[in-house]
């Protein structure tokens, strides 16, 4: 099974990883990986995994620990602080988070389900994507 799928004009990537968590994230045309070429798994496997979270930023890395049901956020060098905030599906603010450059927050404490987080670096959206908890 591939990991890109398309919707519309619109093309997706997926993970789904040995911890129970199912991450997407919908590539912009201009980042999106050559065609058909599959990633390159990270031999090691500890936290220095591939940026799991997200293909198309350069604000935020975001991974899974896959030991328990959380995420971590890494702020990476940016000059202004950076809002960090997760959703449920419906779109209710479940947490938000400040970071400063190269800051670590974890998310922790989340039910089971869908969530969609965006990064914002003043006005601008830097980072967004989507996680699954199971």
């Amino acid at each position: 099974m591939k990991p890109f799928f398309n919707i519309g004009k619109m093309r997706v990537i997926t993970f789904i990883l040995a911890g129970g968590l199912l991450i997407t994230q919908s590539l912009l045309a201009n980042n999106r990986p050559a065609e058909d070429k599959p990633l390159k798994k990270n031999k090691a496997k500890t936290a220095k995994s591939k940026n799991f979270g997200s293909l198309n930023n350069n604000s935020v890395k975001i991974y899974p620990d896959i030991l328990k049901r959380e995420m971590h956020v890494i702020s990476k060098e940016d000059k202004e602080q950076l809002d960090f905030f997760v959703f449920d599906v419906q779109g209710t603010l479940v947490q938000h988070h400040k970071l400063n450059t190269k800051d670590h927050y974890k998310i922790a404490g989340l039910a089971r389900g869908k969530y969609i987080y965006r990064a914002f670096s003043g006005d601008i959206e830097t980072a967004s994507g989507q996680f699954e908890i199971r």
